[in-house]
């Protein structure tokens, strides 16, 4: 008895994660960049609790596949190609990577993204008042100069990009990506990768799948029901088993 109520509201807990993630995804359909996220529970044989039930490790992995590119007509919008991604800085200075690419000019010249700052590839990026601004697909960032006779271009500063194994990042709860602990040391010093490029006047889409989404959730729900009600069950038996017992005595 004790060990059905276990197990079932063991289950019922990790279903309740789930659908936290679920709600996460969900939430973040229309940010730019948002990549799917999911949980797999692995049963580990070596670890067995406290009624000999195999204990299930959490693991959270990704959907990297490209959402939807949309044309924005702006030359500051840019898609971060294939495995490539965009650095940032969070707010506690700590490098970070996205793949949103919807930066903008803040009061200070400094080029962002929702709010923090994009590193450059040689140093602090500072966007001179009122210039035409052209990226390259290397990342290089230009000003022109429009005259009568010509077009004059002159770099200002270059994006940081990097290229980084998927299974090696994980994302937090303020949606950025970063280096899992295990593989800091490895990568400390991550050096611009000059393979890896661009497109301008475009964004990325959420990859959120919603029906899919919505399906697993009304999945979760109903197995998350189903726990309940078995919990119920036993708690039923247990009162009529007392019951009984104190007839007979």
């Amino acid at each position: 008895m004790e060990k059905a109520i276990y197990e079932s509201m063991n289950a019922a807990i990790k279903l309740l994660d789930k659908q936290a993630v679920i709600a996460n995804n969900l939430a973040n359909i229309s940010t730019v960049g948002f990549k799917e996220s999911f949980n797999f529970f692995i049963k580990d044989k070596n670890v067995r609790n406290l009624y000999k039930t195999y204990d299930q490790d959490v693991r959270e992995y990704y959907n990297f596949y490209p959402g939807v590119l949309i044309h924005t007509q702006r030359k500051l919008d840019l898609v971060i190609k294939d495995n490539g991604w965009l650095a940032i800085k969070d707010i506690n200075g700590q490098e970070a990577y996205t793949k949103n690419g919807h930066i903008q000019i803040n009061q200070e010249g400094k080029l962002t993204v929702q709010n923090h700052e994009v590193i450059g590839n040689h140093g602090n990026i500072k966007i001179p008042n009122n210039v035409n601004l052209k990226i390259s697909s290397n990342g290089i960032i230009k000003k022109i100069n429009k005259t009568k006779d010509s077009i004059i271009e002159s770099t200002i500063g270059s994006l940081k990009l990097v290229r980084l194994p998927n299974n090696n990042l994980i994302q937090k709860e303020n949606g950025l990506f970063y280096l899992k602990k295990d593989n800091l040391n490895k990568y400390n010093n991550i050096l611009h990768d000059s393979s890896v490029r661009i497109q301008t006047e475009m964004l990325e889409a959420s990859n959120v799948n919603p029906t899919k989404n919505m399906i697993d959730m009304i999945s979760n729900a109903r197995q998350f029901e189903m726990n309940m009600k078995i919990i119920s069950i036993c708690d039923q038996n247990t009162e009529y088993a007392n019951q009984l017992f104190n007839i007979n005595n």
